[in-house]
């Protein structure tokens, strides 16, 4: 039995770019690599001019008209995509959830507010969604102040989406507080 090949991220990066003479436009837009216009030239004279230059062809932009290619190293191409990915997942939050419900153990609150600290603290925001399940349905009011008082629990967080009836349950959505974060983060330094 063979065993499977995993293929990593830049090689199929290189396999799905075309560089070079896996370019099949017959004419390209080339770009140099401080992002100057060259003009509109054909496929083996952009080829001719990379060369000239030590550098790879990339295709950029395969579907403008005329197609955009840009004369770099492939590798430096490949550091600027992979930095560029990850600049824009730096900038996103991701909303962590946890589910509690009205009868818990003290305990197993204490649990789970320490597993919203510790995702506020990465910079998630906690969806928190208390379940009410047959006669606890009647008990919105009990369950609302319920909630309210786990959240107060939370230290350095704020509340962005107040508690809400979603069916049979009942959520809310708590961010980091900013102001209280850096306050007690100069506490702990004094």
């Amino acid at each position: 039995m063979r065993r499977k090949r995993s293929i990593s991220k830049k090689q199929l990066l290189r396999r799905s770019v075309p560089i070079n003479d896996y370019i099949r436009e017959p004419s390209l837009r080339v770009l140099t690599e401080e992002n100057e216009v060259l003009g509109i030239l054909s496929r083996s004279q952009a080829l001719d001019k990379a060369k000239e230059l030590g550098h790879d062809l990339v295709l950029i932009a395969p579907k403008a008209v005329p197609p955009v290619a840009k004369i770099i190293d492939f590798n430096k191409y490949l550091y600027q995509l992979a930095k560029r990915s990850k600049g824009e997942k730096k900038g996103k939050t991701e909303t962590k959830e946890l589910k509690i419900s009205l009868f818990m153990a003290e305990h197993d609150l204490e649990r789970v507010k320490g597993r919203a600290a510790q995702f506020l603290k990465n910079g998630n925001q906690v969806r928190i969604s208390l379940w009410l399940k047959g006669r606890e349905l009647g008990k919105k009011e009990q369950a609302k102040a319920f909630l309210y008082l786990f959240l107060s629990g939370i230290k350095s967080s704020k509340i962005v989406t107040e508690p809400v009836m979603h069916g049979k349950v009942l959520r809310a959505v708590i961010s980091i507080d900013k102001g209280q974060h850096a306050e007690a983060k100069n506490q702990e330094i004094n």
